[in-house]
């Protein structure tokens, strides 16, 4: 095998794993219960949603019956859908940003987004929708 196809090869593993989690935590999101049981296991009592995607949007909507939801927060301030859903941009947030817990909803630029955020969020209120619905980072 060719570096070109391993690099295509791994392309396609990481996209494939990228969206086997995600699958796997839209379906959880459909417990209502068990969200309200992970974000008290977690202590969220308010949180901020990072990420414009659908799972952005669908965590504002459950999540938002068992806590407080600040806003999504977006680099750009889109998302996906516009359906009376606050979203600000990052800027927005480092202004607003008061200590509450920060949910990484992207799967696929968890660790590049959780770094931008460490500039000025505590790293232990930085968690990624994966470990907060599935128990993985």
């Amino acid at each position: 095998m060719n570096e070109t196809e391993k690099l295509i090869l791994g392309e396609y593993i990481r996209d494939y794993s990228v969206s086997d989690i995600s699958y796997k935590v839209m379906g959880k999101m459909l417990d209502e219960d068990y969200v309200e049981r992970r974000l008290k296991m977690f202590d969220i009592n308010e949180m901020y949603i990072y990420g414009g995607s659908y799972m952005a949007v669908q965590l504002y909507r459950i999540g938002g019956k068992f806590t407080v939801v600040r806003d999504i927060v977006d680099k750009s301030g889109q998302i996906v859908l516009n359906n009376l859903v606050p979203v600000i941009t990052l800027d927005e947030f480092r202004k607003k940003y008061n200590g509450e817990k920060v949910i990484i909803a992207s799967i696929r630029f968890f660790q590049e987004i959780r770094e931008e955020l460490k500039l000025f969020v505590n790293s232990n209120d930085i968690i990624g929708i994966g470990e907060l619905l599935l128990g993985i980072a």
